[in-house]
């Protein structure tokens, strides 16, 4: 009765609402006590996830006049222009398979408005699903990225579906890296919407995938400049920085204050330099992906404000977070004086010691 009630509560027309914060709002009045916690919670003391949200104050945006600037440009092109995308930012591979019956195909839809990449997950998937099939659901204009969740119990079947995953359309794989011990929400290490028994991937994981499919192979997890190198020398095209949304470690360092660090030392190798580096951890606006891009991410994967939109209007809700996201940054690149977002650079940041939780 529970979930029935839930499912007409989200099929309400979608309220005014006019940013993210509206949104998240909203859906902690709509929530189950257990999807609430699965979609609000961190690890333990949740400070990881707070530091997420924190780091994007610590960078104030400077202000241009005199550009002259009508329309700012949003495209962006990945991997020598095999998978393009008309915004630098994107769906998540968020698994929101708990909220209700077919919500990964409700995240599809926002194939219908954008020509964007979305990542699609193992986690999405049940038995009535076929992954394979997922790419017939959305336009050739917008490429879908199967992010991978490797098991002890799937290595092989895995394996076989990336030998197939170029021929059933998909544009670009993506390991995760950063669950072997699993996802903890405050303090219950088992969770009963959350899955298990994950695979301490190792850099000859990282090999396999990558022999098994000529896809550009992005690895999801990076944390740490070093763990960056190896996973571009092992023979990845990319990599996500991201702590999984605080998900994992406690007391964890937030995404936006590593990404500096590791984009300065993979641009600064020869071997490195030509990997795709791309953001994710506490984007709630359009100014946070642009701090995120200045600091030298090229693209940002967008989370739970999806859930929030899922939530309260199911497709409706998710593309209407992506048209704020889209307007907040356009608007924010234009008064920095960015014409073109795939220029932009850490000049239009500054450091600032005025801490705004906004």
């Amino acid at each position: 009765m529970e979930e029935k009630q839930e499912g007409q509560r989200q099929e309400q027309s979608t309220p005014s609402l006019d940013c993210v914060d509206d949104y998240e709002r909203k859906a902690r009045e709509l929530l189950s006590p257990d999807n609430a916690q699965y979609i609000f919670s961190a690890t333990e003391t949740e400070t990881t996830m707070t530091r997420n949200l924190l780091a994007f104050s610590k960078y104030a945006l400077r202000r241009r006049v005199f550009q002259g600037i009508k329309e700012v440009d949003l495209s962006c092109s990945y991997f020598g222009g095999k998978i393009k995308s008309a915004l630098p930012f994107f769906p998540s591979s968020i698994n929101v398979a708990p909220l209700y019956q077919g919500a990964i195909f409700d995240i599809l839809k926002i194939s219908e408005n954008f020509d964007i990449p979305i990542f699609v997950s193992h986690q999405v998937i049940d038995a009535s699903i076929d992954l394979l099939s997922l790419p017939s659901h959305v336009p050739k204009t917008c490429p879908l990225v199967w992010q991978i969740y490797l098991k002890q119990n799937n290595i092989d079947t895995t394996l076989k579906q990336v030998a197939q995953a170029k021929k059933a359309g998909f544009k670009g794989l993506a390991l995760t890296v950063d669950t072997e011990w699993g996802i903890k929400l405050q303090n219950k290490e088992e969770y009963k919407l959350l899955p298990s028994n994950f695979l301490n991937v190792t850099s000859k994981e990282v090999s396999r995938v990558k022999k098994a499919s000529s896809l550009p192979l992005i690895v999801k997890g990076i944390m740490a400049y070093e763990d960056a190198e190896l996973a571009i020398e092992c023979g990845a095209d990319g990599i996500v920085v991201s702590n999984h949304g605080g998900r994992t470690l406690d007391h964890g360092e937030a995404s936006l204050d590593v990404l500096p660090e590791i984009v300065k030392r993979l641009k600064s190798k020869k071997k490195t330099r030509s990997a795709e580096i791309f953001f994710d951890g506490g984007i709630r606006r359009g100014t946070d992906i642009l701090k995120a891009l200045a600091l030298g991410a090229r693209g940002c994967l967008i989370g739970r404000p999806l859930f929030y939109g899922l939530t309260v209007a199911r497709d409706k809700g998710a593309i209407a977070v992506m048209e704020i996201l889209r307007d907040e940054l356009a608007r924010a690149a234009a008064l920095t004086g960015v014409r073109r977002i795939e220029s932009v650079n850490s000049s239009i940041l500054r450091l600032t010691t005025t801490m705004i939780n906004s």
